[in-house]
């Protein structure tokens, strides 16, 4: 009987260990993208836990193939195509649309202090009088400190890829502004 109890314990051991084998051969096909708060970058690791190794870390916006979700409470088991590596990811930071340029917010790390100079706020679209929105943080879903007027003065003190940190000479107060929706003065 012992053995019996051993035997099927062992089975089931192994047939655990080969769920992520069955669910690659399955795949749900779903795709999403990397979405983590601050920029950051998501943690893939080899099994569906925290503490887990990490196997590679997907950047912000990178597209992720969904192979089986099924028992993993809120984990996922994927197929990262840049980084060609099968592994487990918490879906709390997937989304089911590749999230924009403006939606990724960048980390404080990215922002490099400069000498602080003046940018105008630039119209958007054919609408002259209608600017950017100056965020609270560098997301454009973050909240708006307020909109700015196409032609408003405004302070960079720090610079990122797609953001700048500003100060509005209005308000006296600190916030974000696409780089993209300002030009030096």
């Amino acid at each position: 009987m012992k053995k019996l109890v051993s035997i099927l314990f062992v089975m089931m051991m192994i047939f655990s260990l080969m769920v992520p084998v069955f669910a690659t051969a399955e795949g749900t096909g779903n795709v999403m993208w990397v979405n983590c708060a601050d920029g950051k970058r998501l943690n893939v690791r080899e099994a569906p836990q925290k503490g887990a190794k990490i196997l590679c870390r997907a950047d912000c916006g990178t597209k992720i193939e969904i192979l089986n979700t099924s028992g993993l409470n809120g984990w996922a088991y994927v197929y990262v195509e840049g980084k060609n590596t099968r592994g487990y990811v918490m879906t709390k930071f997937l989304v089911g649309s590749k999230p924009g340029k403006y939606e990724i917010t960048e980390r404080d790390d990215n922002f490099r202090t400069v000498s602080p100079y003046m940018v105008t706020a630039k119209a958007r679209g054919k609408n002259t009088d209608s600017s950017v929105g100056l965020r609270v943080s560098p997301n454009k879903t973050a909240k708006m400190i307020r909109r700015l007027t196409a032609g408003e003065q405004l302070k960079v003190v720090a610079k990122a890829k797609t953001w700048s940190k500003v100060v509005d000479p209005a308000t006296g107060r600190t916030g974000y502004v696409a780089n993209d929706y300002i030009s030096r003065v």
